[in-house]
């Protein structure tokens, strides 16, 4: 009996070992990789994701999603944009309505960073997770299109593009998105190395 119970406390010590050292894989998914084919969805290292083109208001704050998916997502060279009238240009951009691109996951992830093409220094973007406005509003990437996700947490995440000033508006493409899966807790380690210890003492009793 005492073998046993020496079992189970080591199959805890390791639960609470791996909790602490199995870091989570960053995915990426290149939306530049396979233009102008298939449905808007990608596998990625386990995680899934799906593309929708929507619209958003800005005004009067905060900034509320309208509609999801009643635009339609393009796909180039370039990434993933929106094509929302028969003027458009196809990228996510403020030109008469403010577009809308969002990924939605097949679970809880960690954003780590995006990546945008077409993209400007008079651009900027308004970012949602899960719908909900993340503060503060106009953000900008670097010079090379790169923005910085870290500590944001969700299954979704839109970007927004709206009009600025004397009749200009943003407009970029998304290329590219790194999240990562949110790892079980610590405490789901625990109890799955318990179970298993159990699971092995009862075994050895019943033999």
């Amino acid at each position: 009996m005492f073998r046993e119970l020496k079992m189970f406390k080591t199959f805890t010590v390791i639960a609470a070992l791996l909790a602490g050292a199995v870091p989570a894989a960053a995915a990426t998914f290149d939306f530049t990789d396979a233009p102008n084919a298939g449905a808007n969805a990608w596998l990625v290292d386990g995680i899934t994701a799906t593309a929708t083109a929507g619209q958003y208001r800005d005004k009067p704050n905060p900034d509320t999603i309208l509609c999801y998916d009643c635009k339609t997502v393009t796909r180039n060279n370039g990434g993933l944009g929106v094509y929302s009238h028969w003027l458009d240009s196809g990228e996510v951009d403020g030109s008469i309505s403010n577009d809308l691109l969002t990924l939605t996951f097949g679970q809880e992830v960690s954003f780590t960073s995006v990546s945008f093409s077409s993209w400007s220094k008079s651009d900027s973007f308004d970012l949602f997770v899960d719908g909900v406005l993340v503060e503060p509003e106009e953000r900008k990437a670097d010079g090379t299109g790169f923005y910085s996700l870290a500590g944001l947490v969700g299954s979704s995440i839109s970007f927004g593009a709206d009009a600025g000033l004397l009749g200009s508006f943003d407009s970029y493409r998304i290329a590219s998105i790194d999240v990562a899966p949110v790892p079980l807790p610590a405490a789901g380690f625990l109890l799955l190395g318990g179970l298993g210890g159990l699971a092995a003492l009862r075994r050895r009793q019943k033999a």
